[in-house]
């Protein structure tokens, strides 16, 4: 290898093993280097090498321009490595932990993706890892971006978890998300197992947020086992529907329900978005769960023509607590210097240029006409008593009302008026004053049953202050001062609430719950302030206390939340990259446990990474 290829840093290190900067002596071209991780066992990583070396060389066949071309395969003394054109871009993941993508940089992506699925599937080769960190996204002189496929084959050549490795989300840290039923149940997989985990990719640069989560790598394993997922039209709006039933239907639980290839897949989405340019569009505003077992849709057939909507998923419309939703969509940029992009319309004129392009002909208006009762020339007394009198009827009114919502009705009317005002069609906001807010809170205190908890919490999210209440301040002060608080009432109002309603006025509250002896109320808050990660009140300053708080951590649930936060901090601030290695590096000799040394290397990595930029 030294004889050809010239080793120049290290990029960073994923599943498969270490990636590196390399320099291609005979082609005279930069090139990435990837070293594929190697077994203990001596016959195992020899059948493995030999095995790799005899498919990948399929690989370097598959020339597609959504597909990281391999440009060499082979092995020496410290093992099997192939070497691939070096990408300068930036993940996926990197992308949307900004926020979800636009509906326009969506259908790009949703389109280079499956071409390249497409492209691969035809030579029989399937990814098998697909997930945001394996999405390339570099941009042309034109500004457009373009997706590369990473790691295509490399996944299923040197895979061997077994089932236990799998239920330890640290074995698999970023891939179980993605992973299809079959996966988790050693069956074969196909390339409908590959649409199963673009469909997961898909719903998270959408909702931001995993389609199938939990606490543990078990509980994950067991939502997608289950089929635990929300509808996509329910968490994201202003989705059309056709597009949201068409990512549901790669999520479909067996590979028979999902479609038959990505060219299928492929060939609705692209008719649809001919025939539907008013299509209804998706709500984001997920149901109230219902009483009882939850429910389950069937897919049905897959439809036989391409205006008709393609099979929604096989769900469950259960709470889920996961992560909470991102920053407001934001359309994919090139990056800084870069010409701005000539394929997007959100560029606008500058004001020079649209006042030159509008009509100059002079707007007509029409004069008021002054009437008898005012002389022209002079101004009109307002006359006061019917002013006076108004007003004065308006109190009377909102006495009566007061009156009859809190004597007449009491507490449990008012409660159930407010949630049905929350589950009429289209609810986007609740009227609400400082009493009804009370109300509401003071209900949560007791014990309820889940699907009344959330129906609460929907209120609560779409509460709309009719008299000046700061909604979320008071419910962040109810959660300071009630901490009998039921933990289940407690998580939906910080996952459900207040990570929905995005206002960093709630972050102090939300650090002092990071806290909490209940591991899951903890994981809520955390949750919730991974949204404002590089705001003025969460960023490198609170890097030392997460770093505590995960050595101190005994619930693997709040130990991987602590660990996203913390790579979180460290990509949001490359410029303390440095004092990250020496704390984490710190921490990581002061402890013999394994596991805490293999979560200490894994932020080690991103803060090396980050630093190499």
């Amino acid at each position: 290898m030294e004889d050809r290829y010239e080793i120049r840093g290290k990029i960073g290190q994923g599943g498969l093993g270490s990636v590196y900067r390399g320099y291609d002596k005979r082609m005279n071209r930069e090139v990435a280097v990837k070293r594929i991780g190697q077994a203990a066992d001596q016959d195992t990583q020899s059948e493995g090498t030999r095995q790799l070396l005899q498919e990948a060389g399929a690989l370097a066949a598959l020339q597609h321009p959504n597909i990281v071309t391999v440009y060499d395969v082979g092995a020496d003394e410290d093992g099997p490595y192939v070497v691939m054109e070096l990408i300068n871009g930036r993940t996926l993941d990197e992308l949307i932990e900004r926020a979800p993508l636009t509906w326009p940089d969506f259908k790009e992506l949703a389109m280079q993706t499956q071409e390249a699925l497409i492209a691969a599937h035809e030579l029989n080769l399937i990814h098998s890892d697909l997930k945001p960190t394996n999405l390339m996204l570099t941009w042309l002189p034109s500004g457009k971006f373009q997706v590369k496929i990473v790691d295509f084959g490399l996944a299923r050549l040197v895979q061997s978890q077994t089932r236990e490795d799998l239920e330890s989300m640290e074995a698999v840290f970023g891939s179980i998300f993605f992973m299809p039923p079959e996966q988790f149940e050693r069956t074969p997989l196909d390339a409908r197992s590959d649409l199963y985990s673009m469909g997961c990719v898909y719903y998270q640069a959408l909702a931001g947020r995993y389609p199938f989560d939990g606490m543990t790598g078990n509980e994950v394993m067991s939502s997608h086992l289950d089929h635990r997922v929300r509808p996509l039209q329910d968490v994201r709006a202003g989705i059309p529907r056709w597009a949201c039933d068409w990512i549901m239907w790669q999520l479909n639980r067996h590979p028979q329900d999902r479609p038959e290839s990505a060219r299928e897949a492929l060939s609705f989405f692209l008719k649809n978005d001919r025939m539907n340019q008013e299509t209804p569009l998706s709500s984001g505003t997920p149901p109230t769960a219902p009483a009882g077992p939850p429910l389950r849709r069937h897919a049905g057939p897959r439809p036989p023509a391409a205006a008709q909507t393609p099979a929604p998923a096989q769900s469950i419309l259960s709470p889920e607590i996961g992560a909470p939703p991102a920053a407001a969509p934001q359309p994919l940029a090139p990056p800084d210097g870069a010409k701005p992009s000539v394929h997007t319309s959100l560029h606008e004129l500058d004001p020079a240029e649209s006042n030159a392009r509008r009509s100059t002909t002079p707007v007509k208006t029409v004069a008021p006409v002054a009437t008898a009762a005012t002389p022209a020339g002079s101004a009109a007394k307002p006359n006061r008593i019917p002013l006076l009198i108004g007003t004065a009827a308006s109190l009377i009114v909102a006495g009566i009302l007061v009156w009859f919502l809190f004597v007449r009705q009491g507490p449990d009317q008012v409660l159930n008026d407010l949630i049905a005002t929350s589950n009429l069609p289209g609810a986007s906001e609740v009227a609400i004053d400082g009493a009804s807010l009370d109300i509401a809170l003071n209900a949560l205190a007791g014990p309820l049953p889940a699907a009344r908890i959330q129906e609460i919490g929907r209120v609560l999210r779409l509460a709309k202050p009719t008299d000046g209440t700061d909604t979320d301040a008071r419910i962040a002060g109810f959660l300071a001062d009630r901490p009998d608080i039921p933990k289940e009432a407690r998580v939906v109002l910080i996952s459900d609430v207040l990570a929905e309603r995005d206002n960093p006025a709630v972050v102090p509250a939300m650090l002092a719950l990071t806290r909490s002896p209940e591991p899951t109320v903890a994981v809520a808050a955390l949750r919730c302030l991974r949204k404002h990660i590089g705001s003025a009140q969460i960023g490198s300053a609170q890097f030392d206390g997460f770093l505590a708080d995960l050595a101190n951590a005994t619930d693997s649930g709040l130990r991987i939340e602590l660990e996203r936060m913390l790579v979180d901090i460290i990509r949001r601030d490359p410029g303390q990259a440095d004092a990250f290695l020496r704390k984490t590096g710190e921490a990581r000799d002061s402890t013999l446990d394994q596991d805490m040394r293999a979560v200490y290397k894994r932020l080690l990595d991103a803060a090396n990474a980050v630093k190499s930029r």
